[in-house]
């Protein structure tokens, strides 16, 4: 959940320390397709560390949208390299399909993480909460799904 501390490991991989999580994780299969929230205008991005391995959030879309007022990126990391959308998309378009690129696949492979794709949001370029802009209802002391959409 958004703003939960987490562990991460150090430069040296030696050592598990706090990180807040500006995100919310969404479990989801490996190969699983992912799908805008919203209309927008979607970019395919890639991390990379310094030695130009992809690292991190690994293969993602950006997704900025006009939402009340404000403009509004929402990005969905962990995504396959290829099949990813760009371009003009719908709500409820196909953008891409899970992955386990970036930190993920080590994660899942050290077992301290499974295959999800993990959901930001910024307001105005200022990370959020991405939690009020899904239809799902989440309680976000438990993590349970409380009222899901189809």
């Amino acid at each position: 959940m958004y703003g939960w501390t987490r562990k991460k490991w150090n430069k040296s991989h030696t050592k598990l320390i706090p990180k807040k999580h500006n995100g919310l994780d969404l479990k989801s299969p490996y190969g699983a397709p992912i799908y805008a929230m919203y209309d927008g205008n979607s970019k395919l991005i890639t991390q990379y560390n310094k030695k130009g391995n992809v690292a991190g959030a690994g293969h993602y879309v950006g997704i900025t949208s006009g939402i009340n007022g404000k403009t509004v990126k929402v990005l969905y990391f962990h995504m396959q390299k290829n099949n990813r959308k760009s371009g003009t998309v719908k709500a409820g378009d196909i953008i891409g399909y899970q992955g386990d690129s970036g930190n993920l696949k080590n994660g899942i492979k050290q077992g301290y993480a499974v295959s999800h794709v993990h959901v930001k949001a910024q307001e105005n370029g200022a990370n959020v909460d991405p939690l009020p802009y899904l239809k799902t209802t989440i309680d976000p002391q438990t993590g349970k799904v409380t009222n899901p959409c189809n």
